[in-house]
């Protein structure tokens, strides 16, 4: 267990290649980790379909008012299958990040852990941001889900420290 603490630790010294190997592929953990909280996003998003319509339809009625362009804007997305496309865009990002997360394993660089570390942080200030603006509107999958995304900002920057500590001591080699 004092291993694991001691190689997540952001600011602790990585001892070898070995164990800066080892904390390079912490990204997989957590592409798997968001991966899945997509998926689970995406199922969740399928078994409502029928809410998120008529919310649409609704947003599309408030905007009537407002401006006719826009709702009918709305309304066709909604006819159209927008919703749907959603869906299958959030099931498309899932698979997309399980095929990176096997990638990287294999090829543990700093390229992806710098691109998920810049979209995971804007996730995660998002998250932070709504929840701060409607606390009344939190639920337990929405703080799980924060803990989850803190959990994956961290092992990104586990992984590109090793993944820079590695490529160092390839270099002095």
């Amino acid at each position: 267990m004092t291993q694991w603490i001691h190689m997540i630790n952001p600011f602790a010294p990585l001892r070898g290649e070995g164990e800066a190997r080892a904390a390079a592929g912490a990204s997989s953990f957590a592409l798997v980790i968001s991966g899945a909280m997509s998926a689970f996003g995406a199922v969740l998003m399928s078994q409502n379909m029928g809410a998120m319509r008529m919310a649409a339809a609704e947003e599309a009625r408030r905007f009537a008012e407002q401006s006719p362009q826009t709702a009918a804007i709305l309304q066709g997305m909604v006819e159209n299958g927008m919703i749907e496309m959603g869906v299958a865009l959030a099931a498309g990002w899932a698979a997309f990040q399980i095929i990176l997360a096997a990638w990287h394993w294999r090829r543990r660089g700093t390229v992806i852990p710098i691109i998920f570390l810049v979209l995971l942080v804007y996730r995660l200030g998002d998250r932070a941001i709504d929840l701060a603006l409607r606390p009344a509107e939190a639920t337990g999958w929405t703080l799980l889900s924060v803990v989850l995304l803190a959990l994956c900002v961290l092992l990104h920057a586990v992984a590109l420290r090793g993944a820079s500590r590695v490529a160092e001591l390839r270099r002095a080699a």
